[in-house]
């Protein structure tokens, strides 16, 4: 099974009420063993996790991990794996990092890979995961280009990493023979990226909400008025692995292509 979600939105109070909205559009696929589920998000400045199995989870949504959270940038992942720490997303003091696919390949290659990344990076991996690896990578990228603690660095400069990392992780895989199908999602809670490298990913544009997790607004309520003005003016990116070819609203985005989201919510397309 397989689930990649990542939004960023412009009201972080209505969080929740965006991945409600999102639950019936976007569904996780067939139900695995073992299945754990993860979601990474912000608070106070900080990134933090919340993982859990699949079998505690009443809906299988991100919804339902983020009931209760309030942060413009969620980003949820689940996958077929018995090690709760390895599931993603992962976190590196400001960054998290989600993935989607077959990482399986890198497993092969984790001793070189391990060996060329930076101590203060090698040190936070886990002792079993791949998808880590991918964010090591990503990290260790930043850092020998001077990018991970620049406070100038742009957009592009952060699109240009996560490219990158997919294509050094597509050669390191051809040379041993192998293919990596997966898609990559990172954040640092000012934008939101994705590049894939064969896992289908697609963006689109949430303009206004209609209701809240528990039903439309009251016309009783106090806060009525501002209430539904605040749903009116609610607008998110979406960013989903395996959404259906042809929905409407969903843009395909090219492998090899890193789609940039910023604190606007402006789309940018970077590299291919």
């Amino acid at each position: 099974m397989s689930y990649l979600l990542a939004t960023l939105a412009n009201d972080a109070d209505y969080m929740p009420a965006h991945l409600f909205a999102l639950e019936g559009e976007l569904v996780a696929s067939e139900t695995a063993e073992r299945e754990q589920w993860g979601l990474g998000y912000f608070a106070d400045d900080r990134a933090l996790v919340i993982k859990k199995p699949g079998e505690l989870l009443a809906q299988r949504s991100a919804y339902e991990l983020a009931s209760q959270v309030k942060s413009r940038v969620v980003v949820a992942c689940a996958q077929e794996n018995g090690n709760r720490d390895a599931v993603p997303p992962y976190r590196f003091r400001r960054w998290l990092f989600g993935t989607s696919g077959d990482l399986s390949a890198l497993g092969a290659m984790r001793q070189r890979i391990v060996d060329r990344l930076p101590d203060f990076v090698r040190s936070d991996l886990s002792r079993d995961g791949t998808g880590d690896l991918a964010f090591a990578m990503f990290l260790a990228e930043l850092f020998r280009s001077g990018k991970l603690d620049d406070p100038l660095v742009t957009n592009e400069d952060l699109a240009r990493g996560l490219e990158t990392t997919a294509k050094t992780i597509e050669s390191l895989a051809t040379e041993s023979g192998d293919t990596v199908d997966a898609a990559y999602v990172a954040t640092n809670g000012r934008g939101v990226m994705v590049v894939t490298s064969g896992v289908p990913v697609s963006y689109r544009v949430v303009e206004g909400l209609e209701r809240l997790p528990e039903g439309a607004p009251d016309p009783a309520m106090t806060d009525f008025k501002r209430v539904v003005a605040a749903l009116k003016r609610f607008r998110a990116v979406v960013i989903a692995a395996h959404v259906p070819e042809g929905r409407p609203g969903w843009t395909r985005i090219e492998p090899g292509r890193t789609v940039f989201v910023d604190r606007t919510l402006e789309v940018s397309t970077y590299g291919g």
